[in-house]
This record gives C-alpha cells, sequence and structure tokens, in this order.
C-alpha cells in the first residue's frame, strides 16, 4: 500500500498543502473547523509522518525546526555554528526543539530533503552548506515552511548567511605577503569534493588572486588538497615540506588542516613558525588553544544570525534586508612570523 503523503491529506480534506503543514505545526492561523476537517482526514488516512506529528493531536507546545548539516566529525566548523544555532534558539526552549539531519553525501542530502518536503512536521529549515534547486525551493514555499542558508555566498533568490570563500583566501594569502613570504603553499580538500562542494575552490581562488596582485608565480609544487581531515593535511604536508625548495609559508584552507602542517613540520623537525609559518581558516575553538594563526569567519554568530532571522521569517516579522556578518578578519597568534 503507497505511504500517505502530506499532499494526499490536503486533497482529501480540500486545502492547500500549506494549511495541512500549519495544522501539523499547530499553528494558530486556521480556522478551528478547518482545523478539525484536517486532523480528521489524518486519522482517517492514518498519515503519521514522524514522532513529532504523533504527539500534535495532543496539542504539544513544541514546534520542530530542522536542521540539515554535514557530519560534525569531518566539518568541525559545523559544530561552532550549531552553538550559535542553540544560543538563538535558547529563548525559546519551551516552543521549539531543533531536530538534525546529518547527510554525508549530496544523495543523502536530496533523500533527506525530499522526506521533509513530503513528510515531515516542522515549522522552518536551516540549510547549513547545501544548496536548494527551484524545484525544491516552491516546494518548501507551498508548504508554508520559511528557511535559510547558512555559510553561503549571498544570493538573489534565497535568504542565505554567509561569507566569501574567495575574499578569505585572498586576506590570508596577502597577510603572508605582507609578512614577507613568496614561498606560500595552498593546502586544502579537492577544488570540488566528491559531494560537489566549491568552498576550496572558492579560498584556493582567492589565494591565487593575491599572489596575482603582488607579481608573485604561483608554483605547482606548492599546491597539495585531497579529502578532508587531520591524517590526510599531515601527509600532504610532509609531501611539501620535503622538497629542496619547501614553502615558508603554508595556507591551510581549515584549521584542522592547519594543525596537521603543523604536525607535519615537527615530524621533520622544523620549527613553526621560525622555519615555516602557518594559516588555517576558520578559528575554530581548537585554533585558539593551540595558538594558531587563522582567519576568522565568525562561526558561532553565523549560527545566531541565520537562526534569528528564520525565527522572524516564522513569526512574520523578518525584516525586508537580510543581516550581515562581520567581515571576515586576521587572527594572528603564534604559527606566523616576519621572515
Amino acid at each position: 500500500m503507497p505511504k500517505v503523503t502530506i499532499r494526499d491529506v490536503a486533497e482529501a480534506a480540500g486545502v492547500g498543502i500549506g494549511t495541512v503543514s500549519r495544522v501539523l505545526n499547530n499553528n494558530e492561523n486556521v480556522s478551528d473547523k478547518t482545523r478539525q476537517r484536517v486532523i480528521d482526514v489524518i486519522e482517517e488516512l492514518n498519515f503519521v509522518p514522524n514522532a513529532a506529528a504523533r504527539q500534535l493531536p495532543r496539542k504539544t507546545p513544541y514546534q520542530s525546526i530542522g536542521v540539515i548539516t554535514r557530519p560534525f566529525d569531518e566539518y568541525f566548523s559545523f559544530a561552532e555554528r550549531l552553538r550559535g544555532v542553540q544560543k538563538a534558539l535558547k529563548p525559546y526552549v519551551d516552543r521549539y526543539e531543533l531536530t538534525l539531519h546529518n547527510t554525508h553525501t549530496t544523495r543523502n542530502y536530496d533523500q533527506r530533503l525530499l522526506s521533509i518536503i513530503e513528510t515531515s512536521v516542522i515549522a522552518g529549515l536551516l540549510l547549513i552548506d547545501f544548496e536548494l534547486t527551484a524545484d525544491q525551493k516552491v516546494a518548501l514555499g507551498q508548504l508554508g515552511i520559511p528557511f535559510v542558508g547558512l555559510n553561503h555566498a549571498r544570493s538573489a533568490d534565497w535568504v542565505c548567511i554567509g561569507t566569501d570563500n574567495e575574499q578569505g583566501g585572498y586576506l590570508a594569502t596577502r597577510y603572508l605577503i605582507r609578512l614577507g613570504h613568496t614561498k606560500i603553499a595552498y593546502l586544502g580538500n579537492d577544488l570540488i569534493d566528491e559531494d560537489g562542494f566549491e568552498t576550496s575552490k572558492g579560498r584556493y581562488t582567492g589565494y591565487l588572486r593575491a599572489l596575482q596582485d603582488a607579481g608573485i608565480q604561483q608554483r605547482p609544487a606548492y599546491f597539495q588538497t585531497g579529502v578532508a581531515g587531520y591524517d590526510a593535511a599531515k601527509a600532504m604536508s610532509l609531501t611539501l615540506l620535503r622538497q629542496r625548495e619547501r614553502p615558508t609559508a603554508i595556507f591551510a584552507m581549515s584549521d584542522i588542516q592547519g594543525l596537521g602542517a603543523i604536525a607535519a613540520a615537527k615530524e621533520l623537525d622544523l620549527r613553526v613558525p621560525e622555519d615555516v609559518s602557518v594559516i588555517g581558516y576558520d578559528d575554530i575553538e581548537v585554533a585558539f588553544h593551540t595558538g594558531l594563526t587563522t582567519v576568522r569567519q565568525h562561526l558561532e554568530t553565523s549560527g545566531t544570525v541565520a537562526m534569528n532571522y528564520l525565527l522572524q521569517m516564522i513569526h512574520h516579522e523578518a525584516p525586508d534586508e537580510i543581516p550581515r556578518l562581520p567581515p571576515l578578519e586576521i587572527i594572528e597568534r603564534e604559527t606566523t612570523r616576519h621572515l
């Protein structure tokens, strides 16, 4: 027997799917008569999208806000953003609960989002590092589900709270150049990873632009990319630092990869920053504790700003002007120095 969807409920009740969504979310903007008709159809069709929906007939005060994100153990920046998300939700702890959807691949993401669109019960949706197709935006709009993107470049057709990866790569590289470095290596993820994410490509493009503006020729031997993570970064850094004419500075596209570069230098009995300077990117908490120079992109703040705006959308109070994050900035610590 085919699974009953929210569209089936809407058709049987003679209402739009947005109305069904509002009933499921216990939204007050539905007349008692319509609400009861939808509830009767839900019971008749035995429509139970998830555990949250099963609570709704008991008129739970909670509404769910969905967050789609990549795994925290692979991308530590997401945990920092989530901290900001939770901070924004703290005043609403008696009203909203957070539902996390971890996705490892774009295919898994598509399936998760389809499930949310067809069967889930959420008051709003926050997408961290993921895009939306035109059809997905229309479907969410039909359901009356507000949505906000996080860690995107600003978009013309939907609300995205994020920073410019190319500009960040430019700032990091220009900073090293101003310290007197000309032999600067780039260390990062694959420019376009297996899931189609282009974060590394953006930061590498900024790196190249900074070199070009300074009249420095990029050396192919100073380019190392691969899978994300500390171990891979350490292995790639060993390749960089074992060269006869090794780089005097490394721009790592994440703090974790920067720490991998430092570990490689120590294994080769090189001093950081005396023999090689290292700058990371993100400014996650471990960067502070290890003294890593980095690019701060205000991760926790971005989570708070994005969730606050989503809450305003849910409450129909969102301003026309999309909020901006503080500018990217270099946080100088102990792993870089003048030549």
